[in-house]
């Protein structure tokens, strides 16, 4: 699995734990929708530190615990 499509996976499953929408996600995160969104689509490139940092913000999760599984 490449790194983009693990921090796909990882996103998504943060929608799940916290029963967020990937426009709620975007939205507590300070991140527009679109950005997210086209991440996620496979449109544009893996995002930056600091957009995963602030999506890992918006849901209440530190980097280590994002990054903390097996697929990575």
């Amino acid at each position: 699995m490449t790194v983009e499509r693990a921090i796909r996976r990882r996103i998504l499953e943060l929608c799940m734990e916290k029963k967020f929408s990937v426009s709620k996600l975007a939205d507590v995160s300070g991140i527009n929708r679109s950005t997210v969104y086209e991440f996620l689509a496979g449109r544009t490139k893996c995002p930056t530190v600091t957009v995963v940092k602030q999506l890992c913000e918006g849901a209440g999760v530190s980097l280590r615990d994002f990054f903390d599984k097996e697929y990575f």
